[in-house]
């Protein structure tokens, strides 16, 4: 008996066992795609079979050739199937050839294709192993009929071997050559030579194309030989006009276009291995492409697909809304981890590259489970800031390509990731951890300094750049990367990052006291009321805050502006940073509840712009409703679930989380929301566009980390503090249990939540307990009960 579809919409539904998603037509709306990866290798692979591969970096290093177009998604690696006159293949693309059933299972860390014909049915699960630079495919063809048939294989890839600046296809094919080995290809491009050195670079990697278990592989190399003068990967020439392998590779258009045949008899079931994937030189690569045989490859499934499961699920929840369970013990982690931590990329940005904010933000997410992962990322961004407290915007880990930040707030993002990790840890040992600066002058490793020392000069950068009414600059822009221009001459404020600074100054004043550091604390109590006058003093605006000023010295976010006269941020974490008073947080939060909070969430501003503004930025270039252009910044809104439950609102935050959760809003109307329902958006479309609550980029984006924080901080209630851990619930109404696992401190948490008629409060052991709790921190099984009132 098979359990009910969990979540359905008309192009697949979730499986409850797994939580997989399973795509069961393959003509979504626009690329539902999955990302594999591990710490150096990965790949984005779609519904349709599109997608590209990469080692080490998306961005600098492809294998194979790919083009971002989301409507005819026709790159990619592809497996052709040839029965006599007959050709498939075992993905959507490249023959575009529906099957009577087609099922796409999207999983954490794996993908698997499953196609039934009249005669043949297709099987292809594609995965990272854990420990290898590359990709597997397992693949099994059963012959449906009860005659025998010898079947055509057919693989296919254009190499690329490089960046996607590498665009110029006929220049660049001239450095590749390639080399077959028995049932493998292999392929590089030749080393570089640096214009005004005389110095040899590069040249060793080489990337491979294996297929185990078929018998001898004829390997053609040229993309017009294998697809003929005018042909289409649709029907490539070479799987019915024979060709002998290919004997010039060095002067191909390259490609892998390996045959083979497979003979099946009546009913026969047969499965053989694919691996893509590159290496650091020949030798290992031909060490790596010689492995993953079936029953390798099989192991190594279950074993990626066990750590996966592990690893999402170290901090879990159990409550009456399974879309809320399904993403933050599966999804949501995975996507912060596979796409942004580890692959940094998705279909719609390819980045390849580190952000100051971005991945330390979304490793505070893995504090509960893997507080260590947090510190390595930390120790990352130490490492990106100059010795003057300044940052690096975003760098390529391993190269010499960085670009420093001219944004407002990005050198404070370490002290505030820092206050997270001591919060959940106490290790006040990690602070005196020594890591280098980057020199300006030279853009190489400078002086070291201390984690602390690092994240001080990161607030007093901040803290320097101040108005004379003394609120911080806004420079090219603040956490809003959209504000480009609206300081761009050293006068414009920003009135969020006055409260942010606030937040970080007033959470690290304990620690400074208790490392005996009075004279910082000091300086940071002083620093904080200053900027609390300054709030007040200069950003209200009667019924909520301004978002700060322009160069000109006029107001944004004010309602003295015919666009963009309300800003969602100022009033959040007006709240969030407790910088406000309760007169002017209720009337900011009743302004943003009435002006901003949408049913798919919470819109960033109101209205949008709709020209474009010099002393703006480039958020007015983009149509109205579009990204920060009055749409739905999915990571802005988040904290505004935040803001609502700190407010005592904790149905409205609950009413955004879920207008934000894919799962839900691709249910109720898939066509419309258009992307994956499983995976977080970066934006949806606001209140001025005629396609309201469309998703927009998904995949690389923050949210996905703090969609989870909200959920088990603020909903659930579970948060680290400096002094235990906090269990302030805010159920929605209709929820009469919730549970949560967690780990805190060397101990694991089991905790249960239950509305009752008395004895409300948190007991452990049949004992009431009051204010953060705490193990013995021996790897004891602390059992929790939160009992609260009922609705």
């Amino acid at each position: 008996m098979t359990s009910e579809p969990l979540l359905p919409n008309p192009y697949g539904r979730f499986d409850p066992a797994t939580s997989a998603f399973v795509v069961t037509d393959p003509r979504t709306p626009r690329p539902w795609v999955n990302v594999l990866a591990n710490e150096r290798y990965g790949l984005v692979l779609s519904q349709a079979g599109g997608g590209f591969s990469w080692l080490d970096n998306c961005q600098l290093l492809r294998l194979n050739r790919w083009e971002q177009d989301l409507v005819t998604d026709a790159y990619g690696r592809f497996l052709y199937v040839q029965d006599g006159d007959e050709l498939y293949s075992t993905t959507f693309q490249p023959t575009r050839r529906l099957a009577t059933i087609d099922e796409i299972e999207h999983g954490l860390g794996y993908t698997t294709f499953r196609r039934a014909y009249p005669e043949l049915s297709l099987e292809q699960t594609v995965f990272v192993p854990i420990d290898g630079t590359c990709e597997v495919w397992i693949v099994t063809i059963e012959n449906r009929t009860p005659e025998p048939k010898r079947l055509g294989l057919g693989t296919y890839l254009e190499w690329h071997l490089g960046g996607p600046g590498e665009w110029h296809r006929e220049f660049h094919r001239l450095f590749m050559e390639s080399e077959a080995s028995g049932d493998a290809l292999f392929a590089w491009k030749h080393a570089a030579l640096p214009e005004g050195r005389r110095e040899v670079v590069g040249g060793n990697i080489r990337a491979f194309l294996a297929v185990h278990g078929v018998g001898p592989v004829r390997w053609i190399t040229d993309k017009s030989a294998f697809l003929g003068r005018i042909g289409t990967t649709a029907r490539p020439e070479a799987l019915w006009d024979h060709r002998e392998a290919s004997a010039t590779p060095r002067w191909d258009d390259p490609v892998a276009g390996g045959l083979a045949s497979l003979s099946l008899g009546p009913g026969e079931t047969q499965t053989f291995t694919v691996v893509i994937g590159a290496s650091d030189d020949p030798t290992s690569a031909r060490t790596l492409a010689a492995r993953f045989e079936v029953a390798e490859a099989r192991a190594s499934l279950d074993a990626t697909r066990t750590a996966w499961r592990n690893r999402c699920g170290a901090l879990s929840c159990e409550t009456p809304d399974p879309a809320f369970d399904l993403m933050n013990n599966g999804w949501l982690p995975y996507q912060t981890i596979a796409g942004r931590l580890l692959a940094k990329c998705a279909y719609y940005q390819q980045g390849g590259a580190f952000g100051f904010r971005d991945q330390l933000q979304d490793s505070l997410a893995l504090l509960p489970s893997e507080p260590e992962t947090t510190l390595r990322q930390l120790g990352r961004h130490a490492e990106a800031m100059f010795e003057d407290g300044g940052v690096r915007h975003w760098w390529h880990p391993n190269t010499d390509i960085a670009v420093a930040s001219h944004h407002s707030d990005t050198s404070v993002w370490l002290a505030h990731g820092l206050l997270a990790y001591l919060d959940e840890t106490a290790d006040l040992g990690s602070l005196a951890m020594s890591y280098r600066f980057v020199s300006r002058e030279t853009n190489t490793p400078g002086t070291v300094g201390t984690l602390l020392e690092h994240a001080l000069r990161g607030v007093r950068r901040a803290l320097d750049r101040r108005s004379e009414r003394g609120l911080p600059l806004i420079g090219g822009g603040d956490w809003n990367d959209g504000l480009s221009h609206v300081g761009i001459d050293g006068r414009g404020e920003s009135v969020w990052l006055a409260m942010f600074l606030y937040d970080v100054l007033a959470r690290w004043r304990p620690y400074l006291g208790e490392l005996g550091l009075g004279d910082v604390e000091a300086e940071f109590d002083r620093a904080a009321q200053e900027l609390r006058d300054a709030v007040h003093r200069h950003a209200w605006d009667g019924d909520w805050f301004i978002a700060g000023t322009r160069d000109d010295g006029a107001p944004f976010g004010s309602r003295s502006c015919r666009y963009g006269s309300i800003y969602l941020n100022p009033q959040t974490w007006a709240v969030i940073s407790g910088i406000g008073d309760a007169e002017r947080d209720r009337s900011a939060m009743a302004s943003a509840k009435d002006r901003l909070v949408k049913p798919y969430g919470a819109v960033l501003l109101d209205p949008a712009y709709r020209e474009v503004d010099p002393y703006i930025g480039y958020i007015s270039r983009y149509a109205p409703a579009l990204r920060e252009n009055g749409g739905v910044y999915s990571h802005a809104s988040t904290w505004a679930v935040q803001a609502f439950v700190m407010h005592g609102d904790p149905e409205t935050a609950f009413a955004i989380y879920q207008g934000m959760n894919p799962a839900l809003r691709a249910q109720a109307d898939a066509d419309l929301y258009a992307a994956e329902p499983y995976v977080m958006p970066g934006n949806a479309d606001g209140p001025d566009s005629p396609y309201e609550g469309r998703a927009g980029w998904t995949w690389y984006t923050g949210s996905s980390a703090w969609m989870r924080r909200m959920a088990h901080e603020w909903i659930l209630g579970v948060r680290a503090g400096r002094s235990g851990l906090h269990i302030q619930p805010s159920l929605p109404t209709a929820w009469t249990r919730a549970r949560v696992r967690r780990a805190f401190r060397g101990d694991a948490y089991a905790i249960a939540f239950e509305r009752t008629d008395a004895d409300h409060g948190i007991w452990i052991d049949e004992r009431r307990v009051a204010g953060p709790i705490q193990g013995p921190g021996d790897g004891a099984t602390v059992r929790v009960d939160v009992r609260i009132p009922r609705g």
